[in-house]
């Protein structure tokens, strides 16, 4: 039963964790370039956010299937490298739930891109490259964070 467990717990990492990582790394351009003007780009940012946000919450399948798989094996529970990948996990997912999304989903409603339902309290983007750059940030702390928990979880 372990190994089944472990095998989910990868395959749910591999396709889920992917391409969040890669619309949180990419939809910041995309959106500026749809500012700019490109018509192109507004599809791709409404995609990418898309991905981000759903993805977002099936990745929490992952650390679901991780605790799982800790549980199953006391083993696991006796090396700190695991304890260290589920601290990094949570600082992830929190990266991820309160500063990407929600600057994301600013970024959709200055593109004029989210229902009404659906927009945040200050729709208004001042500074656009500024907000890029943040997301920019964010993103590639997000990846770092999940390169770090894959790596201890195999050393």
């Amino acid at each position: 039963m372990s190994t089944i467990m472990i095998a989910l717990h990868v395959l749910s990492a591999v396709l889920f964790l992917g391409p969040v990582t890669v619309a949180t790394s990419s939809f910041q351009v995309k959106a500026l370039a749809a500012h700019n003007g490109d018509d192109t780009a507004r599809g791709a940012a409404k995609l990418l956010h898309q991905i981000s946000t759903t993805y977002g919450m099936l990745s929490l399948l992952v650390p679901l299937l991780g605790v799982g798989v800790f549980m199953m094996d006391s083993a696991y529970m006796k090396q700190g490298q695991f304890h260290a990948a589920i601290g990094l996990s949570v600082i992830a997912w929190a990266l991820l739930f309160f500063l990407i999304l929600p600057r994301q989903k600013k970024l959709m409603a200055g593109l004029g891109l989210l229902d009404a339902d659906e927009m945040p309290a200050n729709p208004e983007v001042a500074d656009w490259k500024k907000a890029k750059g943040q997301l920019s940030m964010f993103g590639g702390i997000f990846a770092l964070l999940w390169l770090i928990t894959a790596v201890l979880m195999f050393i």
